[in-house]
């Protein structure tokens, strides 16, 4: 076993067909004994298998076997982000910057296909030793336009990281991940979550009024620039975010230089 959320489990695999080690993901056998699920989880496997992006796990193959839903994946040598901020704390802003923009890309490929992943989070992020990043997780995606996601069965860390309108019942678009992003970035500078709570209500209450948090603030070290690209990305309002990824990290990228950084100021 590599790993488990509230989807399902990861294993290390031997394919004996290809003869080669993959990542496999089973997902809970709950989730197959649902005919709605079981197309939208083909439709999408296979959206997401199509999208050629260097920084996206590639999916071999995807489908259902004993009544387990499967997803056959590159089995990639390296660590998940959160295993690597436990292990060395924040990441220099040149570091996480860079990670961030990886992952970036991966996204912008996503969006321009339809797709959102809608569980951006570090254990979703494997960096290798290279500090090459990918984003994996992506045959759990939806169709953009979907409406919030149930919380059943939702792994309890990918609410630290969840858009405001997840929480409600309006249509969700790739801005939602963008969010995600920006809390992703914040935990890569300070170690830490954007809103640490105690308790579920608290932090979903934070995720809908809470102002977000000011990395600088936490560290002298940490480019003030970085306070305003992360509080455009959390913005409340989807439509006051960075239009996308990579327009977040380009704007992080002018922060680390000191230059003006480019677009709207976020919002208050």
């Amino acid at each position: 076993m590599l790993g488990k959320g509230g989807m399902g489990e990861v294993y290390e695999a031997y394919d004996t067909a290809k003869g080669r080690v993959v990542a496999l993901k089973l997902l809970h056998q709950e989730l197959a004994g649902d005919p709605v699920y079981q197309v939208r989880f083909r439709r999408e496997s296979q959206a997401a298998a199509r999208i050629a992006e260097p920084h996206i796990i590639p999916i071999h193959d995807w489908g259902v076997i004993d009544g387990v839903l499967f997803i056959d994946m590159l089995r990639v040598p390296g660590v998940d982000l959160r295993t690597l901020l436990r292990k060395e704390g924040p990441l220099s802003p040149i570091r996480a910057v860079g990670i961030i923009e990886q992952i970036a890309g991966a996204l912008d490929a996503a969006h321009a296909g339809g797709l959102v992943h809608r569980d951006i989070k570090p254990a979703n992020i494997l960096v290798t030793a290279a500090d090459f990043a990918y984003l994996v997780d992506f045959g759990l995606a939806h169709t953009e336009g979907d409406s919030a996601v149930t919380m059943v069965g939702t792994a309890v860390g990918s609410y630290i990281y969840m858009a405001p309108e997840r929480f409600d019942v309006s249509d969700v678009t790739g801005r939602a991940d963008i969010y995600s992003l920006a809390c992703v970035l914040h935990e890569c500078l300070t170690g830490a979550s954007p809103f640490p709570a105690a308790s579920m209500n608290v932090l979903i209450r934070s995720h809908l009024s809470d102002p977000p948090p000011r990395p600088s603030m936490q560290d002298a070290g940490i480019p003030a620039g970085l306070d305003t690209v992360i509080a455009r990305g959390m913005a409340k309002n989807p439509a006051d975010r960075w239009p996308t990824a990579s327009a977040m990290v380009g704007a992080a990228r002018a922060a680390l230089t000191g230059a003006p950084i480019p677009g709207v100021p976020a919002p208050q």
